[in-house]
Formats: structure tokens, C-alpha cells, sequence
């Protein structure tokens, strides 16, 4: 469970609240409009808002729904990133993983490294071989400091992956957010006031959000930190 200290974390504000938060941009932009004599209020209601947790629920709201729907992305891109660039068959660099696989040998005594033809011959046992590695340099890096270009990597998909897995709730929030400022620039319009830059910024901002959850936010997006993340971490191996 997170807690209200857990935001000055630098993974859990970038990867997990920063996505929530911009979730909920198109709402606080809509109100913008519509109240923009509000801001000291609304700045109060925000302090009361994070005194009470608010923050770390939104936060906790984006980890689960990017956790819970990242075996969908494993599905479609054919297994964790992490287990395709160890396999035999899908290795990037074949070089690469031989000495990869030699050093994950050398470094954790009681696991074998499949051959290619073990690992032909068992493909599910070899991918349990390639998740216990895995698990064994995810532990063995936790170290931000020394392996600060891996935690960059595992913060970018980790927002990537979070803001995907709210899409949906993305796509209503834009909507209600263009909504409701076109319902003031035509409430506005039968009163023969002309919009003000804010409101038109804030109308694009909104339906450039909405463009983005329809066309750029997909799982393609995600895949490419997912990837970098991958490499970083199998990388890691020969430093230890």
C-alpha cells in the first residue's frame, strides 16, 4: 500500500502519480475555464486534497491498472521483454547472449542455462529458467545510484505502461474536458463575449490529450522503454 511519504519516491511520483495526474488534466482544465477566479480555492482544496492522501490513492490507482493489464502486453508482444532477449531464438545479439548466458551461469550456482536444444526441446521450462535470472538481477540492482541509466529506463516504462493502462478513463476525462469548454465557449458566444487565450489553450490542450490517448498512447508505445528497460537490466549482468 502507498503512503503519503512514498510520493517523494522518485519511481513511484514519475511512474505512477504523474500518469494519474494527467488522467485527470482535462477535469482540472474544464474548471479552469469555468471557474478561473477559483485558483486560490482550488489550490486550498489541492493541499487538503494531498494532506489527506489524495495523491497516493491516484498513485495507487495507476500501478494497478498498468500492473493488471501488463500480461495483456506480454501477450502481444510475445513474452516479458526481459525472457525474449534471453531465449536462444530471439536474442537481438547472439554474441551478446552467450556471454550473457555464461555470466547469469557463473553468477547464480544453482541454475542451469538452457542450450538451444534444450531449450528447443522445453520451451516453458527454459522460460522459467530465464524469469528466475531475471528476478536474480532485478534484485541484485536495486542500487539507483549505480545502476542510475537502469532506474531511468524502469521510470519510463513504468509511466508509459501505467498511463496505457488508464486509456480508457484518459479518453472520458478528455471528453468530458472538451465538453465542457465547448459548452462555455457557446454559453460565452450567445453572450457576445469573445474567448478568452486561456479558454482557447485550455481547448487544445484538452483535444490534444485525446488525440494522444486515441493514436500515440498504445501498446507499441510502451514496448519501446519495455525493450530499453530489458537490455539495461540483462546489461547489468557484467558489471556484477
Amino acid at each position: 500500500m502507498i503512503s503519503i511519504s512514498d510520493i517523494t519516491n522518485p519511481y513511484t511520483r514519475r511512474s505512477r502519480l504523474q500518469p494519474a495526474l494527467i488522467v485527470i488534466l482535462p477535469i482540472a482544465l474544464a474548471t479552469l475555464v469555468w471557474f478561473p477566479t477559483g485558483v486560490v480555492g482550488w489550490g486550498l482544496f489541492w493541499s487538503v486534497f494531498v494532506a489527506c492522501g489524495g495523491t497516493a490513492l491516484l498513485a495507487q490507482v495507476a500501478r494497478d491498472k498498468g500492473k493488471g493489464k501488463e500480461p495483456m502486453l506480454y501477450n502481444n508482444w510475445g513474452g516479458k521483454p526481459t525472457t525474449r532477449f534471453l531465449r536462444h531464438r530471439n536474442a537481438p545479439n547472439k554474441i551478446v547472449l552467450q556471454r550473457q548466458h555464461k555470466k547469469l551461469g557463473s553468477l547464480i550456482k544453482d541454475i542451469h542455462i538452457p542450450t538451444r536444444e534444450e531449450e528447443m526441446s522445453d520451451p516453458e521450462m527454459a522460460d522459467e529458467v530465464y524469469e528466475a535470472c531475471t528476478k536474480f538481477l532485478l534484485e541484485k540492482t536495486r542500487d539507483q545510484k549505480r545502476f542510475a541509466l537502469l532506474f531511468e529506463e524502469n521510470c519510463n516504462y513504468g509511466f508509459r505502461r501505467n498511463l496505457w493502462g488508464m486509456k480508457p478513463l484518459g479518453i472520458v476525462s478528455a471528453v468530458l474536458g472538451i465538453g465542457a469548454i465547448t459548452a462555455y465557449i457557446f454559453n460565452m458566444a450567445r453572450h457576445g463575449v469573445t474567448p478568452t487565450p486561456l479558454v482557447l489553450i485550455c481547448g487544445i490542450l484538452n483535444i490534444l490529450l485525446f488525440l494522444g490517448w486515441t493514436f500515440w498512447f498504445t501498446t507499441e508505445w510502451v514496448r519501446i522503454p519495455a525493450e530499453a528497460y530489458a537490455d539495461r537490466l540483462l546489461s547489468a549482468c557484467e558489471v556484477l
